[in-house]
């Protein structure tokens, strides 16, 4: 007897510098409907339970106090997740469809 493995959504990725990641948290707070940021504070704890606004994410992120955010949304009739995270480089963003993952058989 055989399975097939879930199909994994398609992940989108890429690093950001400061202008675009500006035009990110300014299309994020006027084309989308957010449902949750979450920001990640030492590289060693947890998420926060409780919930930021986008301008505290973006606050955190270029002040150094965010190690990363979450942000989940609803954009065009679908659910994203963004995961922001700070690196020498600028800031990476990591791009995924929840509603692809939980088509798919993957946990979101």
């Amino acid at each position: 007897m055989s399975e097939t493995a879930p199909k994994l959504p398609a992940l989108q990725q890429t690093v950001l510098d400061e202008a675009t990641l500006d035009a990110l948290f300014r299309d994020l707070a006027q084309c989308t409907q957010i449902l949750a940021v979450i920001p990640k504070g030492a590289p060693q704890a947890y998420a926060a339970e409780r919930g930021i606004d986008l301008e505290a994410a973006r606050a955190g992120l270029a002040s150094g106090i965010f190690r990363g955010v979450q942000v989940r949304y609803r954009y065009d009739g679908q659910e994203w997740c963004d995961t922001l995270l700070a690196t020498p480089g600028g800031v990476r963003l990591v791009r995924i469809s929840v509603d692809e993952t939980l088509g798919s058989g993957v946990a979101g």
